[in-house]
């Protein structure tokens, strides 16, 4: 073998090398970030309408999930559950009312979930396939995701909208406890990322 193939097998190695180094750290920067959502940073809250009027508007304080964004990937998605028994409409009777088995039965239905299974990123809005757990019954909702705005700095927010019915959940609804529409919205304020999603799944 000449000195002029060496000195090119071995250029291109170099070469090969400093692809390979800039590929992965690429790859580390479009790597999905991981948020950690609470009730210090989240809000879920709903709306019951009634004869086209709001019949009541109520949160949840007692929140956990995990919100993953994949800028350059398909993996970004969202599961939030809340405690049922948590739910504040800032009335204490209607507190009590809306945790009985008139309403959400929380002694027999703890928790309310929601598991993204697809979430279509478009700059600045989303849309989010999923499934919601409610009093027992799971179904596919889609929420819309009408803000969001995770900057390189770290600091995340999104709001998402969406509606269900009552009636598809088992839940009773009527003249005396609202219509069937309900408005359920989901808005976050994160500061930072608590690490590399990608890494710890």
């Amino acid at each position: 073998m000449s000195r002029l193939s060496v000195r090119t097998s071995a250029g291109h190695s170099r070469n090969s090398q400093w692809w390979l180094v800039l590929l992965l750290a690429a790859c580390k920067t479009q790597a999905a970030e991981s948020y950690r959502l609470n009730a210090t940073n989240s809000r879920v809250a709903f709306t019951v309408q009634h004869l086209g009027f709001e019949w009541i508007s109520a949160r949840f304080n007692d929140i956990s999930g995990e919100f993953v964004l994949d800028r350059a990937g398909p993996t970004s998605r969202v599961d939030v559950t809340v405690a049922i028994a948590s739910v504040d409409s800032s009335d204490p009777r209607w507190n009590e009312r809306l945790r009985s088995a008139e309403w959400l039965d929380a002694q027999r239905y703890p928790h309310m979930t929601y598991h993204s299974t697809r979430i279509e990123l478009d700059d600045q809005r989303a849309v989010a396939n999923g499934d919601l757990t409610l009093h027992g019954v799971t179904r596919p909702v889609v929420m819309t995701v009408t803000l969001i705005n995770c900057s390189t700095d770290g600091q995340c927010r999104f709001v998402a909208h969406g509606r269900i019915k009552r009636s598809e959940f088992g839940l009773p609804h009527g003249l005396r406890t609202g219509g069937d529409q309900v408005d359920i919205s989901i808005s976050c304020a994160i500061s930072e990322p608590v690490g590399n999603a990608s890494a710890r799944h």
